[in-house]
């Protein structure tokens, strides 16, 4: 699998607000079993809630479909900006 950068920008205030209320009802592993299967696996996403339109998810999957798939219905509440990545350094703290 290829490592992609996508950018999620909700396509309403009216999305963002559902979607932020549905994420609030589930746990972490529900959400990361729901984002996770042999073609696309969502690896990390970082976001400001509500204080922003747009979210950042780091994905390795199969293809840029793949992901799309993944997110199903979701998808439709996005305008997807998705990035393949094949190089990258980890510069973590060390």
């Amino acid at each position: 699998m290829q490592d992609y950068l996508v950018v999620h920008t909700f396509k309403s205030e009216e999305l963002r607000q559902k979607h932020f209320t549905a994420v609030d009802e589930m746990s972490q592993d529900e959400i990361a079993a729901g984002m996770k299967n042999e073609n696309a696996s969502l690896q990390m996403n970082w976001n400001n809630g509500e204080n922003d339109m747009a979210m950042f998810c780091w994905w390795k999957a199969k293809s840029p479909d793949a992901i799309l798939e993944t997110l199903g219905d979701m998808s439709d509440s996005f305008e997807n900006e998705i990035r393949e990545m094949p190089n990258f350094m980890d510069m973590s703290d060390r």
